[in-house]
């Protein structure tokens, strides 16, 4: 008649085991990760809820299986006293008077007692049984509360991953979204088809004049990390002239991704370039797996390769007209 109820002790291993929220800047890998894991402890709960309303049923079943058992029990001993009072003594009287030795008679005075002895043992053991039931459904009230409760917390869990995961997938849609208060650059009012005319401060090669401006005035407005410009070899800007790379980290380029501080430095810097492109002349920007164009606005980088280089992690490069 009884069945395993679902420990409690596995409800709060299953809140305790539920993800935890990702560290700060997680990236949109391991946010995916989290939400998967979060709506498999969803499916668990779940799981755990309709085992414990399924027990839960059965209890109540059982329970007006046994009451009704009991309640008909209790009638015929009802009954069978009724008859007892108002029948019983002449039966017992016929009984005796028929008795034709000792062990007839005895059997004859103790008959109608073993009847009534019988059925209310009978009804004893229903009402243990009922008490017992009860006391499960009691208990197993806690069991339900405490799977419920687990699966609201598994169900807030994934819906709190799933809002940072929209967050961050909006923010890297959008880019940078604040140059830090830094000043305007000033405008540079050359047209295009310039030359590598300009020494290069950060390196021995040249610069266009363009590239040059743009160089002083990052400078200018506070960004004055390590940078290197002109490159000798390869394909891109940077052998034109006209192209920079800016350290994210204090200490130059790292082959880490940058983080707290030095990737707010990179997040200020690069929209920087991006609200004053006009101005400055900028082609386009790529900063931690992200490219910014004035057409397509920022998108993802396709040029990322898995390292802090290539994936612009450590640098922000910016290309100019």
């Amino acid at each position: 008649m009884r069945t395993k109820i679902l420990p409690a002790v596995l409800l709060i291993a299953l809140i305790a085991f539920l993800p935890a929220p990702a560290a700060a800047e997680p990236d949109e890998e391991t946010l995916e990760a989290d939400l998967a894991a979060a709506i498999d402890a969803v499916a668990d709960a779940e799981e755990a809820v309709e085992a414990a309303n399924g027990r839960a049923a059965e209890l109540e079943t059982e329970i007006a299986e046994t009451q009704a058992r009991f309640d008909e029990l209790k009638t015929a001993l009802n009954d069978y006293a009724v008859y007892l009072h108002t029948e019983g003594d002449l039966q017992t009287t016929n009984a005796l008077l028929s008795s034709e030795n000792g062990d007839d008679l005895i059997d004859a005075m103790t008959y109608s007692g073993f009847l009534g002895n019988e059925r209310a043992a009978l009804l004893a053991d229903a009402g243990v049984i009922l008490e017992e039931l009860e006391a499960q459904r009691a208990a197993h009230a806690a069991e339900v509360e405490a799977a419920e409760t687990a699966l609201a917390a598994a169900e807030e869990a994934a819906d709190d991953l799933e809002e940072q995961l929209e967050e961050l997938r909006a923010e890297v849609a959008a880019g940078p979204g604040s140059d830090g208060g830094a000043i305007a650059p000033e405008s540079y009012g050359s047209a295009g088809g310039e030359g590598c005319t300009e020494d290069d401060p950060t390196t021995s090669g040249c610069l266009t004049p363009r590239t040059l401006h743009m160089y002083n005035e990052t400078i200018e407005a506070g960004f004055d990390r390590y940078v290197s410009c002109y490159r000798s070899g390869g394909g891109g800007e940077h052998p034109k002239g006209r192209a920079c790379d800016w350290a994210a980290f204090s200490s130059g380029f790292e082959n880490s991704d940058a983080s707290g501080d030095d990737k707010a430095y990179g997040d200020r810097l690069a929209a920087w370039y991006v609200n004053h492109a006009d101005t400055l002349g900028v082609e386009y920007v790529i900063w931690y797996r992200q490219f910014w164009s004035p057409s397509s606005g920022w998108r993802s980088y396709s040029g990322a390769g898995g390292d802090p280089a290539s994936d612009h992690t450590n640098h922000v490069h910016v290309s100019m007209r």
